[in-house]
């Protein structure tokens, strides 16, 4: 089954966003990794099992990097979001592809995040928590995201009085 792509598409900076936090954690995971074969090498424990289990880790951490780093394109054009009468519906995956609609009266709070990185390109975080999870939506401007969260907040308690 096709799904036919959502009308609201997150702005371009966010694929800035994805690659800074896509590299931060190569680079986290990739320190560590180096750290751990230091502290093995100093005592000496490295052999032929361990150097293969290394070995492995570097070459996964790489694909991985790899695979995330190539794919935000895809993640972009397939991230998307709209806002109905009723309530709010999230569209995400590329290969695996899933539409998440959230009733306004399921909604029980939103709040804003904005890390290091959404603050350096003006974008903000918007979080959506429900009784069973929570729903990012990531990326959006600042105007952008207060306007979405008061125009919610608005609409969530007009369903809670219709209840």
């Amino acid at each position: 089954m096709d799904y036919p792509l959502l009308e609201n598409q997150l702005p371009k900076s966010i694929k800035k966003v994805w690659k800074k936090t896509s590299l931060t954690t190569f680079s986290f995971f990739l320190l560590f990794g180096i750290g751990f074969v230091s502290i093995f090498n100093y005592f000496e424990l490295i052999n032929q099992v361990w150097n293969l289990v290394f070995i492995s880790y570097f070459l996964l951490l790489v694909g991985l990097f790899l695979l995330n780093f190539l794919l935000i394109n895809y993640r972009y054009h397939y991230f998307r979001y709209e806002i109905t009468k009723k309530e709010i519906v999230f569209q995400e995956g590329f290969i695996f592809r899933s539409i998440t609609y959230v009733p306004f009266s399921r909604i029980q709070h939103i709040e804003t995040e904005q890390g290091p990185f959404l603050r350096r390109e003006n974008l903000m975080e918007l979080v959506i928590h429900t009784a069973a999870t929570d729903h990012h939506l990531a990326g959006l401007s600042i105007e952008e995201s207060t306007l979405l969260r008061d125009n919610l907040l608005k609409k969530v308690e007009e369903a809670s009085e219709d209840e």
